[in-house]
C-alpha cells in the first residue's frame, strides 16, 4: 500500500508533468540533493535534453534566513486572516515585460523551479490585508527578493553552462550557490559562451544573455531603492497600531507587524546583495 507521502509525491509529479507538457516538454523529473547544508533542486526532462539545456533546469535553493521567516509568517497570516484579498505571488513576467516570454520555462524561470521544490521555505508569495499602503509594501519586498534570486540564479547558470561547454566541472561554490557571482564575471562568461556555442545552444545562449541583461538592469534599479523601500516599511511598522482599525485585522496585529518587520529585514538584506552583484 502506498503511504500518504508517496501518494502526494505521485500526485505532485503528475501535476508537474501536465505543467511541463503545457510549455512544450514531455515530462519532468524533479530531484533535490542536500550536501553540507546546501539544497539543490534539479529539474530534468524525462526525454533527452541536449548538453546545454542540461545545465539549465536547476536552482541552488539556499534561501536567506529572512526569506524563510517571511515565508513562514506569510503562510500563517494566510491561514488566520479572513475577508482579505488572497495572497499574491510574484511571477517572472511581472518583474519586466521583457521577461514574459521566459515565464514558465524551467530552463530560465528560476522562480518557478524554486517553487517546484516541495520543501521550499519561500515561494515568492506576499500577504494582502486590504490596505493599499501595506499591500504595496508586501508586494514590493517580495518582488525585490524575487529579482535578487532570479539575478543570482541567472549568473550561476551562465557559469554552469560555460563550464559545461568547456567540458569542465563547475567550481563547487558555484554549483552549490555559495558564491555570489558578480556582474563582471557573468559578462566575461557570456562572452565565452557566445564564442563557443553553435546550433541549438546558440539560441539558448542568446536567451540567457537577454535574461541576464534584463535582470542586471532591474537589480540596479531596485538596489538603489532598497533604503527607501525599507524606510517605508519601517514607517508602516510604527504606524500599524494606529492605522489598522479593522477588528478582524486587529486580532492578528502582532502577526501583521511581525510580517512587516521581517519584510523590512529581507529588503535590507536584498538591497545589500544587489549592491554586491551589480552595484
Amino acid at each position: 500500500m502506498l503511504s500518504r507521502r508517496n501518494v502526494l509525491g505521485l500526485a505532485t509529479l503528475s501535476a508537474l508533468t501536465q505543467a511541463c507538457e503545457a510549455i512544450g516538454l514531455k515530462a519532468t523529473v524533479i530531484t533535490t540533493k542536500t550536501q553540507n547544508g546546501q539544497t539543490t533542486t534539479r529539474v530534468r526532462e524525462a526525454k533527452n535534453w541536449d548538453e546545454f539545456e542540461a545545465a539549465m533546469g536547476e536552482v541552488a535553493t539556499d534561501f536567506s534566513d529572512f526569506a524563510k521567516q517571511v515565508g513562514a509568517t506569510t503562510a500563517e497570516l494566510a491561514k488566520k486572516l479572513v475577508d482579505v484579498p488572497p495572497q499574491g505571488q510574484v511571477e517572472l513576467g511581472q518583474l519586466s515585460p521583457t521577461l514574459k516570454p521566459y515565464q514558465g520555462d524551467v530552463r530560465y524561470d528560476y522562480l518557478k523551479v524554486a517553487r517546484m521544490n516541495p520543501d521550499a521555505k519561500y515561494r515568492f508569495r506576499y500577504v494582502q490585508i486590504g490596505m493599499p499602503e501595506y499591500d504595496n509594501f508586501f508586494r514590493s519586498s517580495a518582488e525585490m527578493y524575487a529579482t535578487a534570486y532570479q539575478l543570482l540564479e541567472t549568473g550561476r547558470h551562465v557559469h554552469l553552462a560555460t563550464s559545461q561547454m568547456k567540458g569542465q566541472d563547475a567550481p563547487s561554490d558555484v554549483e552549490s550557490g555559495k558564491r555570489k557571482i558578480k556582474k563582471g564575471e557573468v559578462s566575461s562568461a557570456l562572452s565565452d559562451l557566445k564564442s563557443g556555442a553553435s546550433g541549438q545552444a546558440a539560441e539558448g545562449v542568446g536567451k540567457l544573455e537577454t535574461l541576464w541583461v534584463t535582470m542586471a538592469e532591474l537589480g540596479v534599479q531596485l538596489g538603489s531603492k532598497a533604503v527607501e523601500t525599507a524606510s517605508a516599511g519601517a514607517a508602516l511598522v510604527a504606524s500599524a497600531p494606529a492605522q489598522i482599525v479593522n477588528p478582524k485585522l486587529l486580532l492578528h496585529l502582532k502577526l501583521i507587524v511581525k510580517g512587516l518587520e521581517e519584510s523590512v529585514s529581507m529588503v535590507k538584506d536584498t538591497g545589500k546583495l544587489l549592491g554586491e552583484i551589480v552595484g
